[in-house]
């Protein structure tokens, strides 16, 4: 059985780990200890087991340590058998028990410059969309476009935009209203549309990132007009914002990084 010094010693290695996943391979000694609140024989201890394993490494030049080749070589084969559709379903899920509305996890195809609907968890509302999954969709229409558009580089926005229809379900036309919108959309973190895509609904989405910054797809709601309040806005687009941020985190997303 564990004692709990053995379990006290695991948690700290997890924690350090961290903190090395997280850092730019710049951190010496006595930055790891004050960022784990460990004192430094404590942390050099830890170190040392893990530079035993090829986990962590130290550059004896300048005195910092960095993650090793095997740290490198284990989280590789974590990502590759872990797909964005496996790290988003208990997100979906949380969100569709808060809100009772639909959720959907959207992916940017980037060579077509458009993205599909991958996965879908539905609430127990009797009244509720029909969502088709894996289909090549438009992103100048809909939340759930608008929320990865918005945080694409300006120029490849440009060029989506250059070359969108008109919307099918309103006939709306790509203009200074639309640019407004992503700016908005931007500001606030979440993306706001209602009935742009589907008829009578109303939808809000939220981008999430990978560990070079790249926006990936996004999270979204989408519930009918009818049983949407305008006060649920702000609430289900925060709720979006942080779900998004979960995933994001899971992928190697820093913010500001």
């Amino acid at each position: 059985m564990a004692t709990s010094e053995s379990l006290g010693t695991v948690a700290r290695v997890i924690a350090l780990l961290r903190v090395m996943a997280e850092s730019q391979n710049d951190l010496t000694l006595t930055a790891l200890s004050d960022k784990l609140a460990l004192a430094p024989s404590t942390t050099h201890r830890l170190l040392a087991l893990l530079i035993k394993e090829g986990l962590i490494g130290r550059n004896a030049a300048t005195k910092t340590y960095y993650c090793a080749a095997e740290f490198v070589r284990i989280s590789s084969l974590v990502l590759g058998s872990s797909s964005v559709g496996d790290l988003a379903e208990p997100i979906l899920h949380s969100l569709t028990s808060s809100f009772n509305e639909s959720s959907m996890l959207c992916l940017y195809l980037e060579r077509e410059r458009r993205y599909t609907i991958t996965k879908v968890v539905h609430g127990t509302q009797l009244l509720r969309y029909d969502i088709q999954e894996n289909r090549a969709l438009p992103l100048a229409w809909g939340a759930s476009a608008r929320s990865i558009l918005a945080f694409l580089p300006q120029a490849e926005i440009d060029d989506i935009l250059a070359k969108a229809e008109p919307s099918h379900v309103n006939g709306e036309v790509v203009d200074e209203a639309t640019y407004a919108d992503l700016e908005l959309t931007r500001q606030r973190g979440y993306a706001y549309t209602p009935g742009q895509r589907v008829a009578g609904s109303v939808g809000l989405g939220a981008p999430f990132f990978n560990a070079s910054g790249r926006v990936v797809g996004s999270v979204c709601i989408t519930i009918p007009r009818n049983r949407f309040e305008p006060s649920q806005e702000k609430i289900v687009g925060q709720a979006l914002i942080e779900h998004a941020g979960r995933l994001s985190h899971s992928l190697g997303y820093l913010p500001g990084g």
